[in-house]
């Protein structure tokens, strides 16, 4: 019996306009009203949530969700971090070093802000200046050693070119490092171990629950493990190949027509589903 539901935000629960389609909405709260409790799991930062969490009515006591691919762990609430894995200070900096002299696009996440190298590359759209920092290098910004970097990002529209550089990137940590990939243009790296599927154990045994009990549902390489992990899985329609042939439905729908509905409502209203 699912007892608790994880979602992925991008590609997944958001429309590509980055709203929650109708349906979405209906089935988590017809999902919450049975007494099972929805968390998201999410590579974005404590402050790219935006209005997700008010929208899909989890933003309430002892609610939780998952940031920067397992990094973090917030109260839906009091927005405290509750758990964290940082990443040490100087490997960043070395990954910042390296993508400069490649010309990459290099994104630092803290618990408070995401620090932008862009290396030469365009920037589109606006940013928030309290949050986005954009910096020449981030070694000369005192600020980042006082905040924990959860995560970095290497942005290209050439996937493939990023994944060839993921030894380079494992050496420069010393292998202690976990890799993935989302929207088809981010390498995001985390520290060993961490990851979306983890982090959903530690609020099961918070909860009492365990992982058979859970529907995970997602569409990128950084939710392989929760798919893989979850009693019970859903790629959406748009998600990776990969994605599909390691989850246990995949949706009709994609991101844009309620495909987070659609997983809710085969596993969780379709008593057969339970048996």
């Amino acid at each position: 019996m699912i007892k608790l539901i994880a979602t992925d935000c991008d590609e997944t629960l958001l429309s590509s306009d980055r709203t929650i389609h109708e349906r979405n909405k209906k089935a988590i709260k017809k999902a919450q009203d049975m007494g099972i409790k929805v968390i998201i799991a999410t590579g974005r930062g404590p402050y790219q949530l935006f209005n997700i969490l008010e929208e899909i009515d989890i933003e309430k006591e002892d609610r939780y969700s998952v940031l920067c691919n397992g990094g973090l762990i917030m109260d839906n609430m009091s927005k405290k971090i509750v758990d964290s894995s940082p990443i040490k200070y100087d490997k960043a900096m070395e990954i910042s070093d390296y993508c400069k002299n490649l010309g990459i696009h290099f994104e630092i996440y803290t618990d408070k802000h995401c620090i932008i190298s862009p290396n030469g590359n365009k920037i589109f759209g606006n940013y928030d200046g309290d949050i986005y920092k954009f910096v020449e290098d981030p070694k000369k910004e005192d600020f980042i050693k006082d905040e924990i970097i959860i995560k970095v990002l290497l942005k290209n529209h050439n996937l493939n070119y990023l994944m060839s550089l993921e030894e380079d990137i494992a050496r420069i940590c010393d292998w202690d490092v976990s890799i993935s990939y989302s929207s088809d243009i981010y390498m995001e790296i985390n520290r060993k171990n961490v990851n979306k599927a983890n982090a959903i154990k530690k609020i099961c045994k918070h909860y009492g629950i365990s992982m058979n009990e859970v529907l995970s549902i997602g569409d990128n390489y950084n939710d392989k493990e929760m798919l893989e992990e979850a009693g019970y899985s859903a790629a959406v329609q748009n998600a990776h190949l990969l994605l599909k042939d390691v989850s246990k439905y995949t949706t009709k729908a994609n991101n844009n027509e309620g495909a987070v509905g659609e997983a809710i409502e085969k596993f969780v209203f379709d008593k057969k589903q339970q048996k």
